[in-house]
Formats: C-alpha cells, sequence, structure tokens
C-alpha cells in the first residue's frame, strides 16, 4: 500500500496535470510559496487498525480539519493546524462486534522554509504532533467475550517536505511526503471496564514511526486531493498487574486513506 502510494506521487510530480487555461485578470497569481491565511476542510477516508494475527478493526471515517499559516519573513513559515475523524468500525478477532465508536484527534505545529527560484518550489518542515485515539468496544462479541475501552496516545516527530508546482498562473499541484518519528506512546486499556479489579493499566511505548503522503489540486481558495497516513508501533512495555500477571499492547499498524476538501480564507 505505501508503495502504491508513492508511486502515485511520483507520477503526479514528474508529469505535471494539465488545467484550462484562465485570464489572469480573472484570478490573481497564485504563489508557490507559503502565505498567511487559514483553512478547513473534510475527509472521507476507510481505516485500518491491526495486531498481527489477533485482531483487527475496519470502518469508514468522516473527518474535519482546520490549520493556520503565518509567513516569519524571509521565506520562513509556521504551521498549525488539528483534525478530528471519527466513524464506527467492525471488530474481528474473539469474535467480531460491530457498531463501535472510534474517534480521533490529531493536533501539529511545524516550522520550516520555502525554496523556490522560478521553477518548483520545495518547502522542508519539522515540528511536534500530538495525536490521540479513543476506541469504545464496549460489550460482548459473537463469541461472548467482553470488550473494553481503549486510549492510545502519541506524541511525535514531523519531518517532511512539500512540493508545489503551477498549472498555470491561477492553480497549481502540492504534494506532502513525510516521516513520524515517535517520541512517547502511552496506552491506557480500561479494563475495569470488564472487571474493577483490573484496574485501567497504562503501557508506554517507545518505538515506533509514521509516514504521511497527500496531493492536492490547489486554487486560490479551495483544494481538492488525496492523503494517506500509516502508522507501525512496536510492542509496548509490559504493565504488571502482578508479581505473575502482567498486560502489553502488541505491535500494531494503522492504515488510512481517503479524499479531502478544503476552503482557503
Amino acid at each position: 500500500m505505501i508503495k502504491r502510494f508513492i508511486l502515485l506521487s511520483a507520477l503526479v510530480l514528474i508529469f505535471p496535470w494539465s488545467a484550462p487555461a484562465e485570464s489572469d485578470h480573472e484570478e490573481s497569481a497564485l504563489s508557490l510559496k507559503t502565505t498567511d491565511g487559514f483553512e478547513i476542510g473534510a475527509q472521507v477516508s476507510s481505516y485500518t487498525y491491526e495486531e498481527p494475527g489477533l485482531m483487527d478493526m475496519k470502518g469508514a471515517k468522516l473527518g474535519l480539519t482546520g490549520s493556520a499559516a503565518k509567513n516569519l519573513g524571509n521565506d520562513w513559515y509556521a504551521v498549525g493546524d488539528a483534525r478530528f475523524a471519527f466513524g464506527e468500525v467492525e471488530y474481528t478477532g474473539s469474535g467480531t462486534k460491530s457498531g463501535n465508536p472510534d474517534q480521533l484527534w490529531d493536533l501539529r505545529v511545524v516550522g520550516g522554509r520555502d525554496f523556490a527560484a522560478g521553477g518548483p518550489a520545495l518547502s522542508p518542515y519539522a515540528g511536534l504532533g500530538y495525536r490521540t485515539l479513543f476506541n469504545d468496544l464496549r460489550g460482548a462479541t459473537s463469541t461472548g467475550a467482553a470488550g473494553y475501552r481503549r486510549t492510545s496516545e502519541y506524541v511525535y516527530l514531523p519531518l517532511g517536505v512539500t512540493h508545489r508546482f503551477q498549472t498555470n498562473s491561477v492553480s497549481r499541484i502540492s504534494t506532502s511526503l513525510e516521516y513520524d518519528y515517535l517520541i512517547s506512546g502511552r496506552q491506557t486499556t480500561y479494563l475495569s471496564d470488564v472487571d474493577a479489579g483490573l484496574g485501567d493499566p497504562v503501557n508506554q511505548q517507545k518505538n515506533g514511526y509514521g509516514v504521511r503522503l497527500s496531493s492536492a489540486y490547489e486554487k486560490k481558495d479551495w483544494s481538492v486531493g488525496f492523503f494517506y497516513y500509516y502508522w507501525n508501533i512496536a510492542e509496548s512495555e509490559k504493565h504488571y498487574l502482578s508479581s505473575l500477571v502482567y498486560v502489553y499492547e502488541p505491535k500494531n499498524n494503522t492504515n488510512e486513506y481517503g479524499v479531502q476538501v478544503k476552503y482557503r480564507f
């Protein structure tokens, strides 16, 4: 899946899209650099979370996004953005269970610099992100297994680059590729939903990474495009409930891909 999206991104960069010519007097030229402004957007995506050999959760999600960009001078810039996504997922593991609420927040601040010298622009960036996912599996599965709530929290370092080129004076293609280094992870499992005596153990996660890929056709006031998000998280540290009994979060991966539209003002 990752290779497929990277190949698509490469094709977008190599073969610029053509667009009908528009008169410059109808709209002002669209810069390839990061400009001041705000964006709001909507997303539709397909989501899969998997613990290989143990379980998976799949479903469709709706997302809302918002961002603010500020030009700091001398081609330096800063961007803050937020994403909220929600939906219901189907669980497959110890039996099956559908209609499970699943919601995610992703908050980020990044800074970088634009490099544009008469041709396509490259805008590398780095920053800090916080992602939290809440999943509610309370109730019984098809085999009678009891479910519970879970919260995953990631603090991560985004390292990426955005490539932009003009299709004409009033439109452009913008493609971003990003690597997310996991600084720390925290998994809270609400086992008290099953048995109050088990408490709500917390497992620390230290090894993992994410990848993001997105590409969009952009005009001055709006854009439309696709995105792909991936996470690969290693097995967590153990949390001991007693000297002999412990719980841990298995290694897992997340795949999400979809389409999005944004309005800029």
